[in-house]
């Protein structure tokens, strides 16, 4: 007998359902003990071993006082048996209650939740509670997994569908908002003398005007539409990649957590930018008053032989009115002073949202937070190593395609095993971050990349369109269109997606710069770090041909001088396509391991 409660010859014992209420400690421990409960008080009806399948299947219970009671029992069953599942279920549970508690029918939206009944719920249940069985190996435990995430899928889909319709709901105040601010945007276009808002906005960017823009879009398209990378009618690329990669690449954070300390990383970003551009991160005592909170920690940036390049404000640790977003803002832009000659040294913030030390452990960190650190770190030295005459084209204020390059370039330094095994210790033992372990992180980003590739062309479109010369039709119907063209996915009638959109505000025309950054940096790290990320001598050239100049020189020009080089647009689409491309090292050194 196992702690499932099933015989080594697979025979079954039945397990009879109970009232939550009361009754789940007798009900875990039993379980624990691989002992079958038999209260005489219980309610619904049995649960049943299918042993040509090897599966609980749950009856549905009759009564509809019973249903709640069921909703909870399943849950406790799936979250009680199994350790496994334990983990890797948490994230669908969380969903799942969330929904379920948090979003209640109103007057406006009733229609749509009459069709959220006990009968689908009690569905779902069923099918959860019938993928639930584990197995005696790990390779068992994975297969009844993805079974479980497949029927859960299945039927949250009309569930789903409700809460997708209620929140992209066509509020007509909202699209005669955005459909005035387009107007708008296009008539001050017009005034100082541009065909469209989209063709002023892209003036003095690395794509310079809006048909460089759609070019590159519709190239990358179909690239990944003929590399078989995204297939657009049926999406089965998709599907395959989350389930292959839930599988061989589970990545559990806290796996990596204890390797990832806030002091490790800090010591390594400053052991990189040592060797890099012989720059140091040290730690200063701000005088009374400097700081908004004691928790912030004040950083001189200090070159060895050019002595203090600037001022790091470091507010990492997450509080209860400070807003939670990872960012990088200038207080203080550097510039050449005309008066005294000397040069006014920038003053950055970078803010995160990291968890607090324990009495037990320092701040410790997970691969995202981690690189979160590096990659506004990266925004940070744009600023300190920025040396331009006047202060509002210093560092990252610069043309929008371009400030994300230093930023994401240091992503590709955050997941080198190289650059990690210098920090990545494990905080009690001393022992290295395992290079097998680098290896999956770096392969899990690639699972569903295509599809999200293709889902940032289609904002960039639609961005590009709607600021591009007005079309006789509605925003919703462009939208309709562009998803048809552009992701594949059919319009979802009566819902105006547009209106969640919020970088139409803030990126105006711009939004492509995310792919268009990420290219150039993929380039960058290809042809001059990637056999080695510590070299010195490229250290400086980046220094001097790309973050010197801010934006008081063309970007384009910046590029050039890295990669000694014109790149063409082909260039920035085979840069990204070959980031989607796996890494069958990877795989083998995942088979012998």
């Amino acid at each position: 007998m196992n702690r499932t409660g099933l015989t080594d010859t697979g025979g079954s014992r039945s397990l009879q359902t109970l009232y939550f209420k009361g009754v789940y400690p007798q009900v875990r421990v039993a379980v624990i003990r691989g002992e079958e409960p038999t209260p005489p008080n219980w309610s619904l009806s049995t649960l049943l071993l299918d042993e040509r399948r090897n599966v609980w299947r749950p009856q549905l219970p009759s009564t509809e006082d019973d249903s709640s009671t069921f909703v909870v029992w399943t849950n406790s069953v799936l979250f009680t048996h199994s350790p496994t599942f334990k983990s890797n279920m948490k994230i669908l549970k969380r969903g799942y209650y969330a929904f379920f508690n948090h979003i209640a029918p109103t007057e406006s939206n009733r229609p749509f939740f009459s069709k959220v009944n006990g009968e689908n719920i009690l569905m779902i249940n069923k099918y959860i509670a019938v993928c639930c069985y584990i197995g005696r190996c790990a390779k068992c435990a994975s297969l009844y997994m993805l079974k479980c995430l497949y029927f859960v899928f299945m039927f949250c889909c009309k569930i789903r569908e409700i809460a997708y319709r209620i929140y992209l709901y066509p509020n007509a105040d909202l699209m005669e908002c955005l459909e005035e601010l387009l107007r708008c945007r296009h008539k001050l276009a017009k005034l100082v003398g541009y065909e469209s808002y989209a063709h002023r906005a892209l003036k003095g960017t690395m794509a310079k005007t809006p048909e460089m823009v759609m070019n590159f879009l519709q190239l990358l398209t179909d690239r990944l539409s003929d590399n078989g990378l995204f297939t657009t009618p049926a999406h089965s690329r998709l599907v395959s990649d989350i389930c292959l990669g839930f599988c061989r690449y589970n990545i559990e954070p806290s796996l990596y957590s204890p390797y990832l300390s806030l002091g490790a990383c800090m010591e390594g970003l400053n052991n990189l930018f040592s060797q890099l551009y012989g720059v140091s991160l040290m730690s200063e005592h701000p005088r009374a008053g400097e700081v908004w909170s004691e928790d912030v920690r004040k950083l001189a940036v200090v070159h060895e032989t050019e002595g203090l390049l600037g001022y790091i404000y470091c507010d990492f640790f997450h509080r209860q009115d400070k807003p939670h977003q990872d960012c990088h803002f200038t207080i203080r832009g550097g510039r050449q002073c005309r008066d005294t000659g000397e040069y006014q040294l920038p003053v950055v913030v970078l803010m995160l949202s990291l968890p607090h030390p324990s009495r037990s452990a320092p701040a410790l960190l997970t691969p995202g937070m981690m690189e979160n650190l590096f990659h506004e770190m990266g925004h940070a030295m744009h600023s300190m190593l920025g040396r331009t005459r006047y202060q509002h084209v210093t560092g990252t204020r610069c043309a929008t395609d371009f400030a994300e390059v230093p930023s994401i370039l240091m992503e590709y330094f955050a997941t080198d095993y190289r650059v990690i095994s210098q920090f990545a210790r494990h905080y009690e033992t001393g022992q290295p971050l395992p290079e097998s372990m680098v290896a999956r992180l770096c392969e899990s980003k690639k699972v569903c990349g295509a599809a999200d590739t293709q889902l940032q062309i289609f904002y960039a479109v639609l961005d590009q369109i709607y600021h591009g010369v007005p079309q006789n039709r509605s925003t919703t119907e462009i939208i309709r269109d562009m998803q048809h063209k552009f992701y594949g996915l059919p319009y979802v009638p009566n819902t105006a997606w547009q209106l969640r959109f919020s970088h139409l505000i803030g990126y105006g025309a711009k939004y492509y710069s995310y792919l268009m950054s990420r290219a150039v940096a993929s380039m960058v790290w290809k042809q001059c770090f990637v056999q080695d990320p510590l070299n010195r001598e490229m250290g400086e050239r980046y220094r001097r041909e790309m973050l010197a100049h801010g934006g008081a020189k063309e970007p384009m020009r910046m590029v050039e001088g890295m990669l000694q080089k014109q790149p063409t647009i082909e260039d920035f689409v085979d840069a990204l396509v070959s980031e989607l491309n796996p890494n069958f090292e990877t795989f083998l050194m995942d088979s012998e391991s």
